[in-house]
């Protein structure tokens, strides 16, 4: 049974760990896997291949909660991941090494990394007293036996004066009367704007229709040249005859081409056959992470429902799971995944 795993904030580069589900002991260890290329924590901000096992002190459990804080080691490694990031936490047993779960850990907003504490304390030093000025009299001006008389300020008494409305001079124009109007004054400007007007639509007309042509080529022609033009290039820097003594170098070239999925997936496929599943899994890992497609697919390599031996992958159903739950960042409302994903939870 997959756990629930949680970090919950509570200082800066501290949070609370919390795991639901746990039926062992508190005296655990635990392994941190990403997603992105499957490597293992193995020190602050340090990635390895290898796997590493990191103990957790005074952990406590209660009605099969596990809790515990961890400190920044395992806290600023998380939050400075890319924001795609995902880890598959397994949690082992010491008193009972044949118990062990896991699942994928959710980090709460409020978890802050170490270096937020220095944000708080260089705020808090450069909060400043208010200056308080206070009027000393020296000893030589007072006088001694004699009342200090206080004097208000004179205050100049405002004089306010009203406004004065602007004299607004009334400007006549000469306005032609009905003798002065004739037919021909009349239907000449009209004539005018009305052909002016008919030109003026012409030219946008014909304008548009340029536009709409240079479009219609561009989106028609020019794209699917281009595209043309650019398969044979994807095809030759994807084909795994250009595959050598560096898998990730040639999984970079083939993926700055920007395959489409059809592509990648024919890829994946081949490696598989070809017993490459270095490859395999390292385009499955990257590509899931923006393309829900290629996370399903890569969830149902791991579920026993779809499940085809394969020298590459064995059926494991918290892996499933776990990549079932990264296709639905992409695509929430993916019902099959969620019917499927609710059946391995039970």
């Amino acid at each position: 049974m997959a756990l629930r795993i949680e970090l919950n904030g509570y200082k800066p580069g501290i949070a609370k760990f919390l795991a639901y589900k746990w039926n062992g002991s508190a005296d655990i260890e635990i392994l941190i896997q990403r997603n992105q290329d499957s490597y293992y924590l193995s020190g602050l901000n340090q990635w390895s291949p290898e796997k590493s096992w990191h103990t957790l002190a005074d952990m406590t459990v209660e009605h099969e909660q596990l809790t515990g804080l961890v400190g920044e080691w395992l806290v600023d490694s998380l939050l400075t991941q890319e924001s795609t990031a995902r880890f598959l936490v397994q949690i082992r047993d010491k008193q009972n090494e044949n118990y062990s779960d896991r699942g994928v850990i959710n980090i709460a907003d409020g978890v802050m990394t170490s270096a937020a504490l220095n944000t708080v304390t260089t705020m808090s030093d450069t909060h400043l007293e208010p200056e308080v000025c206070v009027d000393v009299i020296p000893d030589d001006e007072k006088m001694d036996g004699e009342t200090l008389t206080i004097y208000e300020p004179e205050i100049e008494e405002q004089i306010i004066e009203e406004p004065v409305e602007p004299v607004v001079e009334e400007v006549v124009t000469s306005v032609p009367t009905s003798e002065t109007v004739t037919e021909e004054t009349l239907t000449q400007p009209i004539k005018q704007k009305r052909k002016s007007g008919l030109i003026f639509g012409l030219i946008i007309a014909i304008l548009l229709l340029i536009v709409m042509g240079i479009a219609i080529w561009y989106f028609l022609f020019f794209q699917n040249q281009q595209a043309k033009d650019a398969e044979p290039a994807m095809l030759g820097q994807c084909s795994l005859s250009q595959v050598g003594d560096d898998d990730l170098t040639f999984i970079q070239k083939c993926l700055q081409t920007k395959p489409l999925t059809p592509m990648i997936i024919q890829l994946i496929n081949d490696a598989k056959n070809a017993k490459k599943c270095n490859i395999a899994q390292r385009l499955y890992a990257n590509q899931s992470q923006v393309n829900s497609t290629i996370a399903i697919l890569y969830a149902k390599e791991y579920d026993e429902k779809y499940y085809q031996a394969n020298s590459c992958f064995e059926a494991d159903k918290e892996t499933a799971i776990y990549w079932y739950e990264t296709a639905l960042n992409n695509d929430p409302d993916n019902k099959d995944v969620k019917a499927r994903l609710a059946e391995l939870q039970k």
